[in-house]
Formats: C-alpha cells, structure tokens, sequence
C-alpha cells in the first residue's frame, strides 16, 4: 500500500507576527504543492527510511534508524525539513503508537526558509499520510479526512519545534483556499484568487556550511523571539503599530471582496512599513518591495516571518500584478529574477490537504 498526501505552499496577505499576539491575520494557498508518500519497506523492516527529492536549492536522503526516528546524519543541520518530519513521527509514535517500518518519500515545490509555508506543508502533509498509513484515518476514499484533527496535530509539532508559533500556516495548509486567524480561531473565507508575483531570496543557497543551513532553518524562531523582545521594550508604542495591523486585515478582506486592487495595494504598502517598523525587513528584501513598486505595482510588502541582515536577509516578497498592464506581471518577476531572487507569477486560493491511494 502507497499513500500520498500533498499540500499547497501559503502566503500571508496581512498580518505576519501580529497574529501571534492574536492579532488578525488573512492567508492564502497557493498553487504550489508538497507531497508525501510512505509505502511500506518490506518484511522484517523497521524504521523511517527517508527521501528527500527535489526541495528547490536542496536535495538528499537519510535514514532514520530501526525503531525510533534517530537519524544518521546531522539532523540539526541538514534542513529544517528534517526537524518538522522527525517532530511529526515523534509526536505520532507518541499519541497513536506508530511503530515505523515505512519508507517515506518528499518532493516540493515550496522553496524552503521563504515564508512560504515549508515546515507546516511538511508537518501536514507528514502527518496526514502516515495517520491514513497506519489506520488512524479510515481508507474509505475521502479525499481529506479529520481535516481539523490533522491540522491540530501539525500546530503541535510547530509548536513544539519554533515555539509560539501561530496557526496560520497548519490551516492554510490543511484547508487551502483562504484563512483569517483572529484569537487564534480560524475562519475559513470565500474571496477571489488573484495573481501574485511571489519574489525569494536566498532559501537555501547552495554551497553553504551545514552550521548555515541550521542558521537559516531556525530563522522564523528567532525572529518571532526578536519581535517579542522589541515589543516588551516598547509595550505602548507596539500596541498601537499592532492594533493598526488588525484594522489593516479588516480593511483588506473588504477590498479582496469587492476587487478593489488599488485599495489593496496600498493597504499591502502599510503592512510593509508597520513590518519595517517592528525589525522583521531586512534591506534585500526593502529593496525586491521598492523594486516592484516602480515597476507599478499598486501594493508589495514582505511576506512570512521576514528576515534579518546577519542572515543574509532571506525570505520572500509578494507583489500585486499593475490592473490592466498584461504585461505587467511578467516585467515584475523578471526584474525581481535579474536582482539573484527566484521569482515567480503564482495564483492563490489553491486546494488544501489531498490524501489518496496510489
């Protein structure tokens, strides 16, 4: 028996960081995707055996060791895609008492460390698969069973690996489409799919110490960590700037109903300075956002968690395509790719968690 579960890649329209703090925030999937496969490894085999294909800048494979998911190389280093699949089997093996003998088999399209939504498509679509696998979920073809039980489990694991880390990225994940998060409860939404140009910098550049990679992996944990220590040394000033990003999710979701391009971005230009203003934009990505901007992008900010400039600046903007330049889109992204960035025209509102036999 093959099972496979895949999972689109998300961006955050509005409202990145404050949604920690309860704060709305608007998501949306897009149409990049994630799979997992397990199968079975064969008579007398136990243990993870792990492929990881074709995650863009990143490739190999490992195992994880007979019986618990040890593995055999630095798993602190090699990717963080790593860490959210061995956090998924641990906190599997834990709650429903997974026992392994399966062989596991990744590939993405979701560049990783871009705010893209990697580690949540991972922990989803890890978990999804292995509970159809092992019976936790029921065979009978539906094509995403106990969607909120699946969800739940992959927040845990986030939880557990970046500490207070939001649940935007598990819901866009597991439900696709469009997500608000506001007090920490989600709301599924009916609103338009639009065009995006999505520009990343530095993912995982090839080349790059194993200790880099770790730096690079761990990145949404330590800004999450920085923004909390800003916020604690100036409590009244960031309520405020906090405040300003919820009215800003509001007012955006009735420019998204209403196709309001314009008006959305230049809400989406706010949310860039109120990100700028709480240390999470760092200067390559300052500059991908003026870039698209004067090429006529009614509205571009950073995306995801952000970056920081001891980091290389990695992460990852989005832009709106200029209303009515059909051309307009395709002179954005090309501008962004001529600068180092991988550059993308992508569509949102994309299909959640899809598990299937195959």
């Amino acid at each position: 028996m093959k099972i496979r579960a895949s999972v689109p890649a998300k961006v955050i329209l509005f409202g990145e960081h404050f949604v920690v703090y309860n704060k709305r925030a608007l998501a949306t999937a897009l149409n990049l995707r994630l799979s997992v496969e397990v199968s079975g490894r064969g008579k007398d085999k136990s243990g993870y055996h792990l492929y990881i294909e074709n995650i863009p800048s990143f490739g190999f494979q490992m195992e994880l060791a007979e019986g618990k998911a040890q593995p055999f190389i630095n798993y602190e280093g090699a990717s963080s895609a790593i860490a959210y699949v061995r956090g998924a089997i641990e906190y599997l093996e834990s709650k429903y008492g997974i026992e392994g003998g399966v062989e596991m088999r990744i590939k993405s399209d979701i560049p990783l460390s871009a705010g893209l939504g990697s580690s949540a498509a991972t922990s989803v679509a890890t978990i999804a698969a292995l509970r159809r696998y092992f019976g936790v979920d029921s065979d009978s073809g539906e094509p995403t069973p106990k969607l909120e039980e699946i969800r739940e489990d992959a927040h845990h694991v986030e939880k557990a690996i970046q500490g207070n880390a939001s649940s935007v990225d598990t819901a866009i994940s597991t439900y696709g489409g469009y997500v608000m998060i506001e007090n920490g409860e989600v709301k599924r939404l009916n609103l338009p799919a639009i065009d995006l140009i999505i520009g990343t910098i530095g993912c995982i550049p090839l080349g790059v110490s194993v200790e880099r990679i770790s730096e690079l992996s761990l990145k949404t944990k330590k800004l999450v960590e920085a923004v909390k220590t800003r916020r604690e040394a100036f409590k009244s000033v960031f309520e405020h700037i906090f405040n300003a990003s919820d009215e800003l999710t509001k007012e955006a979701i009735l420019a998204l109903e209403q196709r309001d391009f314009y008006r959305l971005g230049s809400l989406m230009n706010i949310n860039h300075g109120l990100l700028d203003a709480i240390g999470v934009v760092p200067r390559r990505l300052s500059e991908l956002v003026k870039l698209s901007q004067e090429l006529g992008a009614p509205g571009a900010k950073v995306t995801g968690a952000g970056g920081l400039d001891e980091l290389g600046g990695a992460g990852s903007v989005m832009a709106l395509p200029p209303p009515g330049d059909s051309n307009g889109a395709i002179k954005i992204k090309t501008a962004m790719a001529l600068t180092g960035a991988l550059a993308m025209v992508l569509k949102t509102n994309a299909k959640g968690l899809i598990v299937e036999s195959v």
